[in-house]
């Protein structure tokens, strides 16, 4: 009776360890997708790096509303990307729904610019976005990204006028 019991009690720990080293896997392969999936939109970061001085260069040459409604569209793809990154990531941490907050946002607003006016209006708001993408691409792992960059693009995306 005494090694039925021990032999059971054993089976449990074996079992137990095993479960707990699955699941600490299986957290460790969801953490490394994330910042796989992270890194994948690299390349929309980089666009939006630039989107204020662009902004800034088409109304010093008096882009029309046409031109500046197609640079509008194109950098508002490139946020809904960013925007959808972290709506994924925003069940981890705060900062990400953070800055998927913000991202929905500067969406808005792009998607909404019809004329100089709303460019000229937010521009150096938008400038302040540049400063905030250059910043983001400094972190490699979403997670590295601090708590302070979120409040900041938070805190700016509400200071777009539309």
């Amino acid at each position: 009776m005494k090694k039925n019991l021990y032999f059971i009690l054993i089976a449990l720990l074996l079992v137990s360890a095993f479960s707990i080293y699955s699941w600490w896997q299986c957290k460790e392969k969801e953490k490394r997708m994330l910042v796989e999936m992270y890194t994948k939109f690299e390349l929309n970061r980089w666009e939006l790096e630039s989107m204020g001085e662009t902004f800034e260069h088409l109304l010093q040459n008096n882009a029309s509303d046409e031109v500046i409604q197609l640079y509008a569209r194109n950098y508002r793809d490139n946020v809904f990307v960013a925007k959808n990154t972290f709506i994924i990531l925003a069940s981890k941490e705060e900062k990400f729904w953070k800055l998927y907050v913000a991202m929905g946002d500067l969406f808005d607003f792009l998607n909404n610019v019809s004329k100089r006016k709303d460019v000229e209006e937010n521009l150096e708001t938008l400038k302040q976005f540049d400063s905030l993408f250059k910043e983001l691409n400094k972190y490699r792992d979403p997670f590295d990204i601090p708590d302070e960059l979120a409040e900041k693009a938070f805190n700016l995306s509400k200071q777009l006028k539309w």
